[in-house]
């Protein structure tokens, strides 16, 4: 979905430098850069802390670790993710609750969570699918009423906004990858959760560090719990620092792509993803929804290869969860997904590429 030799060559100079510079100085995990970078995105977010990971994955994973979650503790989810939402649920040995989702938004349906709490229920994880802000408000008041913590899935959503506030700052937890071809990338794999609480940070900090309190120095240092290693490069964290500060920028492009791709594609045989009034998108990818899908998919991807499915199966039909046994109501899910083609919605994509593009999918579907 992304141009990544373009979005190299647009700071190549600079990218170098950065590289150059940290290779130099012979740190190449954590460092500076990192704990700049830690800095820079909280003020970013407007959030008190923020600390870095080695994937969008593990953040999920340890932030779910911090509820210490019981073996029959449940977690609320969709399956239109990618499979590493639902994985970190089951990894820490918690049980997954599918809900099915809006049509319109493809997030989770905040209508039909209440039904599903049950006296196990312990959280909520909601997915800003492609970027696009699920209802916090409705989910907040949910999770309140029934003392559920939130867990914001935000993969695919650095810089999105929700009521003028930045997803990262609305609930316990929120967690983003870098990893190269996501809104804010850098160099291999990388991810960061953010949180307003001291507690939540400190568990982190330890957790990503197998579970030390302080970084070793002259002597070895204490492991105070079972942790990972699961830190952020100090050459990716370089480049995050480079491109964080172009972030506003490239969402503004990706809006206004997301914006033609509306205004060229309007037709009753193409359906959108809806955005909630007071919210805006960061528009990973810019999904439509078509009849005839998978045949209209070989003969689009064949011209442009950035043209991408849905995940697929979801979630709870994948190979992996075969033999999970669940009597969920998942007919949205199931339907949306056997219609989503994405088409790229990248800042360094033309207007002439927009329109070509859009162009080849009307004549495919007319």
């Amino acid at each position: 979905m992304y141009d990544l030799k373009k979005h190299f060559l647009a700071d190549k100079k600079i990218i170098l430098s950065k590289i150059e510079n940290v290779l130099s100085k012979g740190v190449l995990e954590m460092g500076e850069e990192v704990e700049k970078f830690e800095e820079n995105f909280k003020k970013y977010c407007n959030v008190k802390y923020c600390v870095t990971v080695s994937s969008g994955s593990m953040g999920l994973l340890l932030a779910l670790k911090t509820l210490d979650l019981k073996k029959n503790d449940e977690v609320i989810t969709v399956s239109n993710s990618d499979i590493p939402t639902s994985h970190a649920i089951t990894l820490v040995g918690a049980k997954i609750k599918w809900v099915d989702i809006n049509e319109d938004s493809l997030n989770i349906d905040e209508n039909k969570i209440e039904k599903n709490i049950t006296k196990n229920t312990r959280a909520i994880l909601p997915v800003h699918l492609f970027g696009n802000p699920c209802n916090m408000s409705k989910i907040s008041s949910i999770a309140k009423k029934h003392k559920l913590k939130i867990i914001e899935d935000a993969c695919l959503a650095t810089g999105a906004e929700y009521k003028n506030k930045k997803i990262g700052s609305l609930s316990d937890l929120t967690v983003f990858s870098t990893n190269p071809g996501k809104i804010l990338d850098g160099i291999g794999p990388g991810g960061i959760i953010t949180t307003n609480s001291k507690n939540l940070y400190l568990q982190l900090l330890q957790l990503r560090d197998y579970g030390r309190k302080e970084r070793p120095k002259k002597w070895p240092v204490k492991s105070y719990t079972i942790g990972y290693n699961s830190k952020l490069s100090t050459i990716s964290a370089a480049i995050l620092n480079i491109r964080l500060e172009k972030l506003d920028e490239y969402i503004q492009i990706r809006n206004y792509n997301a914006e033609l791709y509306k205004e060229i594609l309007f037709s009753k045989k193409i359906k959108f993803q809806k955005t909630l009034k007071d919210a805006k998108s960061s528009w990973r990818n810019f999904p439509i929804r078509i009849k005839n899908r998978n045949k209209i998919y070989d003969k689009l991807n064949s011209i442009n290869s950035l043209v991408k499915l849905n995940y697929l199966p979801p979630n709870h039909q994948d190979e992996c969860y075969k033999n999970f046994k669940h009597n969920f109501d998942l007919k949205i899910t199931e339907k949306v997904n056997s219609e989503i083609l994405n088409l790229p919605c990248h800042q360094y994509m033309t207007k002439n590429e927009i329109e070509t593009l859009s162009n080849h999918l009307l004549n495919l579907i007319n």
